[in-house]
């Protein structure tokens, strides 16, 4: 009987690995400036409504934008898996361990609701003013209407981009953004019979979106001839707590590390609430704008965890420090493309938000500080992002929990709220924080990449 052997894999040249990297970031990071410009929208046209509906969004935002970015980073746990057993040339294992993600996500999505109901507790005891509660709550009350679409969604997403075909989500995330902004307008401001309902209006709006993007993605998959192979719609199971948990010991510390950096930035509108409307506006509006920026690095970030997992199936672990390589590079020249637009041109933005002259100056001091930590912010989430391609992601946890609370949100709050150092600085003593826990997260990580290169340290699939 005759056998064939493998073929020796030859890694392709420079150019060739930034092409491929560029065809999956592309897309990626299409769709993820469609869906922070989501945010964007909700803050443009609540903003219209007067500072304190801009602050009730930032302050509803601060609760539930973490534990979203909680439940994508955790089935972003998905992606590893499917990159290598792509690589590997064995699709047949993704259907069945992909489904499962729909199990994981919905379970993380209904505490993400329970933790929100909890949100005038967490209010009280970061001393909101009692006159923003109320609005909160009724931004809040809409949001939760699409939180079980976002398990099913985010499950989706993962497994498409997994597989390398990310113009799905491109498509389906500009789709959403303009149902966003149709339902805002007619549900925030009214329409015919329709009453305003400011915030409320503003939530629902976002759980429309959420809930048309996991209907559109699912009839692609279903139908799409590119899924045939792999397509998780064609293994419907009931839990199967080991594949569950196999998925959960690599996406969970993904989603923890996320949780520590986004819920670092939205937690300071929480402790910055006690200083007025005009401080929270402010940061609101430059955490918006880095929202923004941060989608091109992390968008990089994600097809690098792509490319890294299928070098490493098809040609070991060289390869993947070799596409990391690429990847890391790139994600840096983007950062300080996006570090010159704040720092040359934040009175500008900061018009498009509000033309309340008190918001707009410290807006642009914001801005500023946030232009310095671009490089780092990139350079962190790229490796992260490599370390994803690895599976190597529960070293991340702690680093990020050290950098971004113990440094970032520690110093912050002293530089910000006490004389210890120097005089209360206000809110941008907690973006000097931000600058040094960020600075932090990409040493100690960069470290990490180094010593599991060094070690040959590969997780491997179930």
């Amino acid at each position: 009987m005759q056998t064939s052997e493998k073929k020796p894999f030859l890694a392709p040249p420079v150019a060739t690995e930034t092409k491929y990297l560029l065809a999956i970031a592309l897309p990626i990071m299409g769709a993820q400036l469609a869906q922070s410009g989501m945010g964007v929208i909700d803050t443009l046209m609540v903003g219209r409504l007067g500072a304190d509906h801009l602050a009730a969004v930032a302050l509803g935002a601060s609760i539930w934008m973490p534990l979203f970015l909680f439940l994508s980073g955790t089935l972003l746990g998905l992606t590893p898996f499917i990159a290598q057993w792509l690589g590997e040339d064995t699709p047949e294992k993704v259907g069945p361990f992909a489904f499962q993600g729909f199990w994981l996500g919905l379970t993380v999505s209904m505490l993400s609701i329970a933790v929100i109901l909890l949100h005038p507790m967490i209010l009280d005891m970061m001393y909101v003013p009692e006159h923003l509660v109320p609005l909160v709550s009724d931004y809040l009350l809409g949001i939760m209407f699409g939180f079980p679409a976002l398990g099913l969604y985010q499950t989706l997403r993962s497994y498409t981009e997994g597989l390398g075909f990310t113009r799905p989500v491109l498509i389906i995330s500009v789709s959403t953004l303009l149902i966003n902004l149709v339902s805002n307008w007619i549900l925030i401001y009214g329409m015919g019979p329709i009453p305003s309902m400011g915030v409320l209006g503003c939530g629902f709006a976002t759980a429309i979106a959420m809930w048309s993007g996991v209907f559109m993605l699912g009839l692609i998959i279903r139908h799409n001839r590119r899924y045939k192979d792999t397509n998780l719609l064609q293994h419907p199971a009931k839990p199967n707590w080991s594949a569950i948990k196999e998925m959960s010991k690599v996406g969970i510390p993904i989603g923890v590390s996320i949780f520590f950096e986004v819920g670092l930035f939205t937690t300071i509108a929480l402790f910055i609430a006690r200083l007025g409307s005009t401080q929270i506006a402010a940061h609101q509006i430059a955490l918006n704008v880095t929202s923004v920026t941060f989608m091109v690095p992390l968008s990089l970030a994600m097809a690098l965890t792509v490319r890294v997992g299928n070098g490493i199936g098809a040609g070991g672990i060289q390869y993947g420090k070799r596409v990391s390589h690429v990847g890391i590079f790139w994600t840096l020249i983007a950062s300080i493309f996006t570090a010159s637009i704040m720092y040359f041109l934040p009175g500008i933005i900061a018009k498009f938000y509000t033309d309340q002259a008190e918001v707009i100056a410290l807006a642009i001091t914001l801005l500023h500080l946030a232009a310095i930590f671009q490089l780092s912010d990139a350079l962190q989430v790229a490796l992260s992002g490599a370390l994803r391609g690895y599976k190597d992601t529960q070293i991340i946890m702690p680093i990020t929990l050290f950098s971004y609370w113990g440094i970032g949100m520690g110093l912050g709050y002293v530089l910000s709220l006490t004389d210890w150092i120097v005089p209360a600085m206000g809110v941008a003593g907690f973006w000097y924080g931000l600058i040094a826990g960020l600075s932090s997260a990409a040493i100690l990580l960069g470290w990490r990449f180094h010593i599991t290169n060094k070690r040959g340290l590969i997780y491997q699939n179930v």
